[in-house]
C-alpha cells in the first residue's frame, strides 16, 4: 500500500487518495485506499468519465496504459560551432565540440525521483546526485565534494527550488534594473529559448522511441517547430 503501514500520508498514497488525513485510523485509510484502486471502467463508461479521472489501480501490464516505464536516448552533437583564425581557417569554439549524452529513465526502482549526473570530460570529471556535487580534477587529482542547499519536496526539492529562482529573476528584472537575458542565465541558468527546445527534444526522442529510429534535430526542429511558426 505504498507505505501506509509505515504511517506514510504523502506521496504517492496522498494523490490516490487526496483526503489521506480525514480517515481516523489505520484501518479505515487502508479500506478507503483499497475501495479507490479498485475503481475501474469498461467500453460501457463514458469517455468524458475515463478522461476526468487517473484510475491508479489499473494493473499497467494488463491494460491500454503504454506509458514508457523504461528509456535510453542517446544524444551526439558534432562541432557545430567554428571561428575564424585567419582568412579561410576555422577552429571549434572552445565548449562546442563534439560529445554525447545518454539519458536513462527507470520508472520502477528504490531511488524513485532521484537524479544522478556524470559528466566525464579531458581534465576531469564531475558527480552529481540529489544531495552532493562531486568535482575530480584530474590535473591536480584534487578531489571536491559540494553539497548544494536543497528541500526535500517535489523532485527532490527542484519545483521548489525553481520556483524559487523564478521569482527571484522577476523580481531582479522588475525592481533591480537587470536585464532579462542576465536574469534568465544568471539565476535561472538557461534562456527562454533552450527550455522550449530542451522541452521540443523531448518530443523528439518520444518519436525516435516510438518509430524505432536515429532522428537528426535540425531536420526535425524545421519541419516540427519552424514550419508550424510560419
Amino acid at each position: 500500500m505504498a507505505g501506509l503501514e509505515t504511517g506514510n500520508k504523502g506521496w504517492p498514497v496522498r494523490i490516490v487518495l487526496p483526503d489521506i488525513e480525514s480517515y481516523g485510523d489505520e484501518y479505515e485509510a487502508r479500506q478507503a485506499l483499497l475501495a479507490e484502486l479498485a475503481n475501474d471502467y469498461d467500453a460501457t463508461t463514458p469517455e468524458h468519465e475515463v478522461a476526468r479521472r487517473s484510475w491508479y489501480g489499473r494493473c499497467v501490464y494488463e491494460c491500454d496504459n503504454d506509458v514508457c516505464d523504461e528509456q535510453i536516448v542517446t544524444i551526439s552533437w558534432e562541432d557545430d560551432a567554428v571561428e575564424e583564425t585567419t582568412p579561410g581557417s576555422k577552429r571549434p569554439l572552445p565548449g562546442r565540440t563534439s560529445k554525447t549524452a545518454v539519458f536513462h529513465m527507470v520508472a520502477h526502482t528504490k531511488k524513485i525521483c532521484d537524479r544522478y549526473t556524470r559528466l566525464y570530460g579531458v581534465d576531469g570529471e564531475i558527480f552529481a546526485d540529489s544531495k552532493t556535487i562531486t568535482v575530480e580534477n584530474f590535473q591536480t587529482g584534487e578531489t571536491r565534494v559540494f553539497y548544494p542547499c536543497s528541500v526535500d519536496q517535489n523532485h527532490g526539492g527542484g519545483d521548489i527550488g525553481l520556483t524559487y529562482q523564478f521569482i527571484l529573476a522577476i523580481d531582479k528584472v522588475k525592481n533591480h534594473g537587470w536585464s532579462t537575458e542576465r536574469a534568465q542565465r544568471e539565476l535561472i541558468g538557461c534562456t527562454l529559448e533552450e527550455v522550449v527546445r530542451s522541452h521540443a527534444m523531448v518530443f523528439c526522442a518520444e518519436e525516435a522511441r516510438r518509430g524505432k529510429k536515429v532522428i537528426k534535430w535540425s531536420d526535425w526542429w524545421k519541419a516540427e517547430v519552424e514550419a508550424e511558426l510560419v
